[in-house]
């Protein structure tokens, strides 16, 4: 049995004097490897951002404040952990990625309601002192 090197020797060899061959394996070898390559691993790690971004957006009070953009976040989620079921991860991985950004919108928009009405009490309460002051000055 010839060694590693012997037998690259005899393939070259043997590929040198078939021009043909040569070039049907450097056409072909590129489609090998790209057929090796393309495969999409389980995007698991974007999976568990979506869900972490998900539960955190629910926390922030999202379901009342922000309904429409956490409902799409929870849709894309599933979606995409049924894309990973039927082996489609390249999909998955888009529609994890679109949960997220969805989650995150959701939570950002229930905590910006929340900032708003906060803001709103603290000048409700500033103007109530204002008027007390300019009684007690009376």
């Amino acid at each position: 049995m010839p060694t590693g090197n012997s037998l690259a020797v005899t393939v070259a060899s043997s590929l040198r004097h078939r021009p043909i061959g040569l070039l049907a394996a450097l056409l072909v070898a590129p489609v090998f490897l790209g057929a090796c390559a393309s495969g999409v691993p389980v995007p698991t790690e974007q999976l568990a951002t979506a869900r972490t971004a998900v539960t955190s957006a629910a926390n922030a009070g999202a379901a009342d404040l922000a309904p429409t953009e956490l409902r799409l976040a929870r849709d894309k989620l599933t979606q995409a952990n049924v894309a990973v079921a039927d082996k489609n991860n390249e999909h998955a991985t888009y529609l994890a990625r679109e949960s997220q950004a969805d989650a995150n919108l959701a939570e950002v928009k229930a905590r910006s309601v929340k900032a708003q009405k906060a803001a709103g009490e603290l000048a409700e309460g500033n103007r109530v002192l204002r008027e007390e002051l300019q009684r007690s000055a009376q």
